[in-house]
């Protein structure tokens, strides 16, 4: 008998939505630090002036930045990879407990599933991690030689 009891989906439903509301937690708690952040350093600019110059420095290019909400692709490929291995980790635990544990066909399914998910969005972070360098997007390190990582010198 290979049926989900009551108590199995309560479980399941409880593994799967706890993470979720925490990321929504902390998330929403995250955006109102850094917008009260950045009521704070508008508040201390008393003249136009001051707040003028400072818009023209690199720290007030990266505030702007930040106010518009633009990402830049490295950050968004390093969420994509964390969100990806939070799902493998997670299906891959769903999955192996529906199989060895409880040998219950639902829970390895929803495992598998979002092991899939995962997977995906890890396959997804990678090519859009090699597109972003290929394209500048992501700048390569002044110290990367191709030839150190086959073996090979240029000397």
């Amino acid at each position: 008998m290979n049926h989900i009891t009551n108590t199995d989906a309560a479980w399941i439903a409880f593994a799967v939505l706890f993470p979720v509301i925490l990321y929504l937690v902390f998330s929403g708690y995250q955006t109102k630090q850094r917008m009260s952040v950045h009521k704070s350093v508008l508040d201390k600019f008393s003249r136009a002036e001051d707040f003028a110059t400072f818009l023209q420095s690199p720290a007030g290019q990266r505030f702007v930045a930040e106010l518009s909400g633009s990402e830049t692709p490295a950050r968004t490929v390093m969420s994509a990879i964390q969100r990806g291995i939070i799902l493998v980790l997670s299906g891959g635990g769903l999955w192996w407990s529906g199989v060895k544990i409880q040998s219950t066909a639902e829970i390895a399914t929803i495992g598998l599933l979002l092991l899939c998910v995962g997977i995906g969005i890890l396959i997804s972070a990678g090519v859009s991690y090699r597109l972003s360098r290929s394209w500048g997007l992501i700048e390569k390190h002044p110290n990367e030689d191709r030839t150190d990582l086959t073996g090979g010198s240029d000397s």
